[in-house]
């Protein structure tokens, strides 16, 4: 039966082969993980890659090694292991369309803000032709088109009357990018991370068959999102 020792350097090589494939590199490739997609693991993975260093290189005490991985360690490192064959990815972490609330440009805002404000919602996508993303109505879009129309008044508008300041590009404090369906968590992270013009911060990701903003709409992503993934929720 293979021991404890055996199958924790079997998942370690393991877990440098699948790396090595995804960084088309052979050395440093646990470093870059435990870095980026594997961070949660780091402090593990950093002590794991001394366990192999000593388990590989030193030598033995009367034909045995010296220390031995405990089944917590053997268990962790197989957990790793498989979290890099099968990273979360965009749509596996979004909420996709089905169960996100999407409006059209016939809806009634009335509706529209009652839903939003007894669901706790802050931003709903506005659909175009073929599914597609038009644009993001929230409580932005309100005062945009207050401070356009001072002497209109909201009651009876609908979704296709504030067409003019849903656009992404149309937000002005706040900031939207778009992901194809198969894009790792740290490129998810990295989107996040960056702010737009004037430090607007990114507030969704929009999950898109063809990963910009005229593709199908798939699915939307939040921060709240992306760190339940990073905590394997």
């Amino acid at each position: 039966m293979m021991d404890t020792c055996e199958a924790f350097l079997n998942a370690y090589r393991d877990l440098e082969e699948v790396l090595g494939v995804k960084y088309g590199q052979k050395t440093g490739t646990v470093q870059i993980f435990a870095s980026r997609e594997g961070e949660r693991y780091f402090e593990e993975l950093n002590l794991f890659r001394e366990m192999r260093n000593l388990l590989s290189h030193h030598g033995r005490v009367d034909g045995q090694h010296a220390v031995l991985p405990s089944e917590a360690s053997l268990a962790k490192i197989l957990e790793i292991l498989d979290f890099a064959k099968n990273p979360p990815i965009a749509l596996s972490i979004a909420t996709k369309k089905e169960s996100l609330m999407c409006a059209g440009f016939g809806d009634s805002l009335d509706r529209i803000l009652n839903v939003m404000e007894k669901r706790g919602y802050s931003h709903i996508p506005v659909l175009g032709k073929g599914d597609s993303l038009f644009g993001v109505f929230s409580v932005g879009t309100l005062f945009a088109f207050a401070k356009a129309n001072p002497d209109r008044a909201i009651k009876g508008l609908t979704i296709g009357d504030v067409t003019e300041f849903l656009p992404v590009g149309k937000h002005t404090t706040e900031k939207f990018d778009f992901v194809c369906p198969d894009a790792g968590l740290w490129d998810i992270k990295e989107k996040f991370r960056l702010s737009g013009p004037y430090h607007r911060r990114t507030v969704a990701l929009f999950v898109t068959d063809k990963g910009r903003d005229n593709g199908k709409l798939l699915g939307m992503i939040t921060p709240w999102d992306v760190f339940r993934a990073e905590e394997g929720k």
